[in-house]
């Protein structure tokens, strides 16, 4: 049996034990069916009843469920004592490395000591947050980190360096926005070696499993963008964009509509990176329903439309000081004018498409699991900003403690 059959096995015994407490995410799912086409419904009614009570009851799984979670189990020879230990009671809605390796959103930096890792959805505000933070100095995983003109690209030890003369802010030889580079990261010890103030990634579900470990945690953050507007504004993009490695001169050709056509990797692009599939992986709706719970437990959500919040979320996050001198004229420089929320500062020009056009609708029905894990992040922005908020309260209980306690 190959590896790579293995661990599609393995994924397969251990989607099948956290669906078994999905039933929330599920009716929240089906709340926003009007993206849904043609009355896509993977889910019998019987497994959405069997879902929703042991939930809410905090059951275990049924005979049925438990045999299905060993039979896959066993296919893919995934059957040791602990993991089958957790197939068959856990309650958790999360796959063990997001249980164990992540953060929680309801613990801030005063609680878990984490390293802080952003998704970089592409044309969704990535770069605004790699240039805010090499402002502020911060060090960064990017992938200038192994350009070979720096020289330290082949070593097999961590090297933290200044890559651009004058400039104070550092970066590091790995390269973690790929799935390569995230291998050899994992080699060289990256978040073991404390060495980096925020990672960057294209790869968060591979990334979160392979870089971070319980006693090495990991905190996710994101910032999202309507999926239609997402990819019209790469459609325009890459048509001109030279420096590029996926320049696409090609695009000025073609209609949206004729794009939409074409396969893509963009395909419900972030129901597809949350649930770790590649490209010729098909996604469907309980990689949806997975993707969702990941979001609401183990990711800051931020929106492109909301980007001076976002940021202060982020921040909150990460703890970084925004008194401090330097950081503030940083936050005034990125977000300190009222177009900033529009995405104006870091944009490329192009024409819109409205909502309910013939381009609008081919677009969202190729993307339907992104446009509904899209408004569940809306929801999810107004739901966190307490919860984030909260970690400002944490930290000033904790350092009364400890100035009660010095006193």
């Amino acid at each position: 049996m190959t590896t790579t059959r293995r661990s599609r096995g393995r994924q397969s015994a251990l989607k099948t034990a956290a669906v078994s407490v999905l039933g929330v995410a599920v009716y929240s799912l089906f709340s926003e069916e009007s993206y849904l086409h043609n009355g896509r419904r993977s889910l019998t009614s019987e497994l959405e009843h069997e879902m929703e009570m042991k939930s809410q009851q905090s059951l275990p799984l049924s005979r049925p469920a438990q045999i299905a979670a060993v039979d896959d189990a066993e296919a893919s020879g995934f059957n040791d004592g602990e993991n089958m230990s957790y197939l068959i009671s856990s309650h958790s809605t999360l796959l063990p490395w997001a249980q164990n390796n992540l953060a929680d959103i309801h613990e801030g930096p005063a609680q878990t000591d984490a390293t802080n890792m952003f998704w970089h959805i592409p044309k969704a505000g990535g770069t605004t947050a790699k240039q805010l933070y090499q402002c502020m100095g911060k060090t960064l995983t990017i992938r200038i980190g192994v350009d070979p003109r720096y020289g330290h690209d082949q070593k097999d030890e961590i090297v933290v360096f200044p890559p651009i003369a004058g400039k104070d802010w550092k970066t590091v030889n790995v390269d973690t926005t790929i799935r390569p580079g995230i291998v050899r990261a994992k080699k060289m010890g990256l978040v073991q070696s404390h060495t980096t103030d925020l990672i960057f990634t294209m790869e968060p579900a591979y990334a979160g499993e392979q870089l971070f470990d319980p006693q090495n945690k990991g905190r996710i953050m994101a910032l999202f963008r309507n999926p239609v507007d997402r990819l019209v504004s790469k459609f325009y993009y890459l048509q001109t964009a030279t420096w590029e490695r996926t320049y696409k001169p090609e695009w000025k050709d073609l209609t949206i509509v004729e794009w939409a056509e074409l396969p893509s990797e963009d395909e419900n692009f972030m129901v597809r990176k949350l649930s770790g599939k590649r490209f010729n992986e098909p996604v469907n709706e309980m990689d949806l329903i997975l993707a969702k719970e990941f979001l609401r437990q183990r990711v800051v959500v931020g929106l492109m439309g909301e980007m001076t919040e976002s940021f202060r979320r982020f921040n909150i996050a990460m703890n970084v000081d925004v008194n401090d001198d330097r950081n503030h004229r940083c936050v005034e420089e990125y977000f300190g004018n009222k177009n900033t929320d529009s995405g104006v500062k870091n944009s490329n020009k192009h024409p819109k498409v409205t909502e309910g056009s013939p381009e609008w609708r081919a677009l969202a029905k190729k993307n339907h699991l992104d446009m509904i894990l899209y408004a569940y992040t809306e929801r999810l922005f107004e739901e966190q900003k307490e919860i984030i908020n909260s970690y400002i309260a944490h930290d000033f209980l904790v350092d009364k403690t400890e100035d009660s306690v010095k006193a």
